[in-house]
């Protein structure tokens, strides 16, 4: 069964088995899907410090 966490819920994104009831007792276990590799390379986009300064800006 899958699902995924949304804050400290845990949302399903499918139905329960019809043999499961209120109140019945399960066993959860978690494995996290590792985020699929990209087939070319990636980078973080980021903005020098020195480009943030006012004086910088308007020059």
């Amino acid at each position: 069964m899958k699902g995924y966490i949304k804050g400290k819920s845990i949302i399903l994104t499918d139905s329960l088995p019809e043999n499961i009831k209120d109140g019945d007792e399960v066993e959860v276990s978690f494995s996290v899907i590792p985020k699929p590799k990209y087939s070319f390379p990636t980078f973080k986009l980021g903005i020098k410090d020195e480009y943030l300064k006012r004086e910088k800006i308007y020059q």
